[in-house]
């Protein structure tokens, strides 16, 4: 007869297999908690690279450099934009009578420290300051200027429709009234 407690008792046999069943399940545990925190940190990883590698709203406004044109109701109207640098653009409105150029507005889009602006000086209005109107929003090539505080528009709009299509509008209230104004550019060849 064996030796209680010797290699060939049952109970130590049985506790002995327990135990190597017991290391291979936690050794699998620990290979599964291994491969999980590593998709887990992949999959971070790639979001958080997803991003900030999000398009800068201002290289997609760069789509508006050149000339653009519209049949308005006052005739035809012209909207040129340049770019300065990699964070500011220059644009004006205008209209051309025989060999004259009314100049309607002269704009400035510039990324400064605390955002996108829309900068517009407007002939005849606002004793010919500069009225900030700061990007809201930008999606699907539509970005959004605002400025709460303007009398009016406090909404400046640009949808960069096809790379030779914009639609603009401006809209806001006005002496209590809701109103709005769109305009449909060409780009000129």
């Amino acid at each position: 007869m064996s030796d209680p407690g010797g290699p060939c008792d049952p109970i130590e046999a049985y506790n002995s297999r327990m135990s190597h069943l017991y290391n291979l399940i936690s050794n699998c545990n620990s290979i599964f908690e291994k491969k999980t925190m590593r998709s887990i940190a992949i999959i971070i990883f790639l979001i958080s690279t997803a991003f900030s590698c999000q398009q800068d709203p201002f290289v997609g406004l760069n789509q508006l450099t050149g000339d653009w044109r519209i049949q308005a109701s006052r005739g035809v109207m012209y909207e040129s934009w340049r770019n300065l640098s990699s964070g500011e653009m220059h644009g004006r409105s205008y209209k051309l009578n025989g060999k004259d150029t009314i100049v309607f507005e002269n704009v400035r889009l510039a990324k400064l420290s605390d955002g996108i602006f829309y900068i517009p000086v407007v002939s005849n209005e606002n004793d010919g300051k500069p009225v900030p109107f700061r990007l809201i929003t930008s999606a699907d090539k539509k970005y959004v200027f605002e400025n709460k505080e303007h009398d009016y528009p406090q909404r400046i709009i640009y949808h960069l429709i096809t790379k030779d299509s914009v639609h603009a509008w401006i809209e806001g209230t006005q002496n209590g009234k809701e109103g709005r104004s769109d305009y449909y550019f060409t780009r000129m060849r």
